[in-house]
C-alpha cells in the first residue's frame, strides 16, 4: 500500500527543508526470518527510508479457560527481554529491561493519553480515575484504575477490562503495538536512509518466557492473572508467533530530495546527526540484618553509594528505580496468598517500589554534587524529574509516592483514614479478592537532568570525565516487616553521532572532529 504527498514540511533527519518535495509512503507486511518464543529478528531490504511510526504487532496467548493482563505498569514492553538494532555488526541501539524503562517514560504520557491510546495499544494502565461515589460504595472516591468495567458486584465492584484482557487465541486475544521508534530512540532522532546502507539492517528482539511449570514464582514475568477465592492462577503466558509482524513504512522523496538527505549523513563531508541511546546498569541492594518487629520503634537505615560507569560519554539525563528481589504484598491476611511473595498481582515483577519514608539520595558527576543539600522529598524528586523532558510525571500520588498517606514518625505506618486506594473486600476488582493497595507506592522512580539546559536535547549534555557517576544513596529507610533485597536500575539516555561512509554505519561516542 502507498500514498503521496505533496508540498510537505520535511522532519526527516530532524531537518526542514524549504523546497517542497514529493514524498511517497509505501506499507508492507514483513515477516521475521527468525521467530521462536525467546527471539525474534526482522531484516529490512536497503530501499527508501525507515519511518519512525513503523510498528511490530505482538499478541499473547494464555491457556484455554483463563484470561490474563499485563503488568499494568510495564505493559507489553513485559515481554521484550533486549531489543536491538544492528547494521552490519554495528550496534545503533540496544536495550535491556524495557519493562523498568518504559514504565517510567511513558509516565510522562498524559493521563488523556494514557487511558485513550497506551492503555489498548501497550496494555499500560497507569491512570487511576475515583470509584462510584454511591452510598454502597463502601470505597467511595478512592481511586481505581481507568477502563475497568463495572463488575458484577454492581457499585462497588470493577470487571478487567475487556479491550487488552489476554485470551487463549488469536482471534479473541487483543494486538498490541510496538513502535520502532519505541524500542529505538535512534528513530525518534533520525528516520534511517536505507537506500543508503549496503550493509543488512536488522532487528532483533529476545523475548522473555513464562510457563506454568515455573510455579509462583514465574507469574508476573509477562502477564498476571486476576484472583478468585481460591487464588491467582498459574498459568502459561507466551506469543502468538504466526501474527508478530513488523508493519513498516518507508518513504521516497523524489531524485533531488533523496540527494539532500544522502548529504546530511555523509562522514566524508564531516556531516554527522546526533542521537539517543539508553545504558543500563543494575546494582544490589542488599536487606539489612534481621530486626526485631516486635520492639522496633523507629526505622533502621542503610546507606549505598552506587556507581554508574559512563566515562567519556556524553549524558543528558539518568532515572533510576527500586525493585524488591522477593516481593511480598501490602494486603490483609486473608488474602496474602503465598504465590504474591515473588509478584505483585497489578506489577508482575516490575513493581518501582517506593520507601515508606521518602530515601535520600544525590548525585555526584565530575566530581561535583550535582544539588547543594539531599534530595529527600517526593515532591521535589517529582520536580526534578520534570526537568528531564520539560513534561510533569502524570501519575497519581498514591503510585508515585506513599508520603500522602503514611505518619510522619516512629515506623511511618499507613494511616487508614488517609488511603486513596480501596482494599479487599471494601472494593471487589478483578475478580473479587484483588485488594488496590498492592500498587500503592509501586510506581516510584527518580529522574534527573544532568545537563544545563530544561528538557531534552541532543546539545545539551555533560560529557563524564574519567570517574564514574556517582549516586549517593545517603538514607534508604527499613523496618522489619519490609526488609528485603532490593535491585537498583539505572537508565542513563547518551548522546552518540550517526553518519554513514561508504554505505557503511559510523557511530562515535563523542561529537566528530574529522573522517
Amino acid at each position: 500500500m502507498s500514498s503521496s504527498k505533496t508540498s510537505l514540511g520535511d522532519n526527516v533527519l530532524g531537518e526542514t527543508d524549504d523546497s517542497p518535495p514529493t514524498m511517497e509512503v509505501q506499507s508492507s507486511v514483513v515477516e521475521p526470518i527468525i521467530v521462536t518464543d525467546t527471539q525474534a529478528r526482522w531484516v529490512l531490504e536497503n530501499k527508501g527510508i525507515l519511518s519512525r511510526d513503523s510498528v511490530i504487532q505482538v499478541q499473547l496467548i494464555v491457556p484455554a479457560g483463563t484470561e490474563g493482563f499485563l503488568p499494568v505498569g510495564a505493559g507489553i514492553y513485559s515481554l521484550i527481554k533486549s531489543a536491538t538494532l544492528r547494521i552490519g555488526a554495528r550496534r545503533i541501539n540496544s536495550i535491556q529491561d524495557l519493562a523498568f524503562f518504559k514504565s517510567m517514560t511513558h509516565s510522562y504520557d498524559t493521563p488523556s493519553y494514557r487511558t485513550n491510546v497506551t492503555r489498548i495499544l501497550k496494555g499500560i494502565n497507569t491512570t487511576l480515575v475515583p470509584t462510584n461515589s454511591a452510598p454502597t460504595a463502601v470505597a467511595g472516591g478512592q481511586f481505581v484504575f481507568a477502563g475497568g468495567v463495572l463488575g458484577d458486584g454492581g457499585e462497588g465492584a470493577q470487571g478487567m477490562d475487556y479491550q487488552t484482557t489476554i485470551r487463549s487465541g488469536e482471534t479473541l486475544t487483543p494486538s498490541f503495538s510496538l513502535k520502532l521508534s519505541d524500542l529505538f530512540p535512534v528513530l525518534e532522532d533520525i528516520e534511517l536512509p536505507l537506500f543508503l546502507l549496503k550493509d543488512e539492517v536488522a532487528i532483533d528482539l529476545t523475548f522473555r518466557t513464562q510457563t506454568a511449570t515455573d510455579g509462583p514464582g514465574g507469574v508476573g514475568t509477562i502477564c498476571c492473572f486476576p484472583q478468585g477465592a481460591a487464588g491467582p492462577v498459574l498459568g502459561t503466558c507466551k506469543i502468538d508467533k504466526p501474527s508478530l509482524l513488523l508493519f513498516q513504512d518507508t518513504i521516497y522523496y523524489s531524485n533531488e530530495r533523496m540527494e539532500e538527505v544522502a548529504m546530511a549523513v555523509n562522514a566524508k563531508e564531516g556531516l554527522y546527526l546526533n542521537y539517543t541511546d539508553v545504558i543500563q546498569n543494575v546494582a544490589a541492594l542488599p536487606a539489612l540484618p534481621p530486626i526485631n518487629t516486635g520492639t522496633e520503634t523507629e526505622m533502621s537505615t542503610s546507606q549505598k553509594v552506587n556507581q554508574v560507569p559512563l566515562s567519556g560519554f556524553r549524558v543528558k539525563n539518568l532515572f533510576w528505580c527500586y525493585n524488591v528481589v522477593d516481593w511480598q504484598p501490602k494486603t490483609i491476611p486473608a488474602t496474602a496468598y503465598a504465590n504474591y511473595r515473588y509478584y505483585n498481582p497489578f506489577m508482575g515483577k516490575y513493581a518501582m517500589s517506593a520507601y515508606l519514608k521518602d530515601d535520600t539520595w544525590n548525585v555526584r558527576c565530575n566530581d561535583l554534587l550535582l544539588f547543594p543539600q539531599p534530595v529527600t522529598s517526593a515532591t521535589l524528586k517529582a520536580a526534578e524529574a520534570e526537568d528531564v523532558y520539560g513534561s510533569p510525571v502524570w501519575l497519581n500520588q498514591a503510585l508515585w509516592s506513599y508520603n500522602p498517606v503514611t505518619t510522619k514518625s516512629g515506623l511511618y505506618d499507613i494511616d487508614p483514614n488517609t488511603q486513596l486506594l480501596p482494599g479487599q473486600p471494601d472494593y471487589k476488582l478483578w475478580g473479587g479478592h484483588m485488594s488496590m493497595e498492592n500498587v500503592g507506592g509501586q510506581m516510584s522512580f527518580s529522574a534527573v537532568n544532568l545537563s544545563t539546559g530544561w528538557g531534552n536535547d541532543n546539545d545539551d549534555f555533560v560529557v563524564i570525565n574519567q570517574k564514574p557517576i556517582e549516586v549517593l544513596h545517603t538514607d534508604l529507610p527499613v523496618r522489619g516487616d519490609r526488609n528485603r533485597d532490593k535491585n537498583v536500575y539505572y537508565f542513563s539516555e547518551v548522546v552518540k553521532t550517526f553518519a554513514i561512509l561508504d554505505g557503511k554505519a559510523v557511530v562515535l561516542q563523542q561529537p566528530a572532529v574529522s573522517v
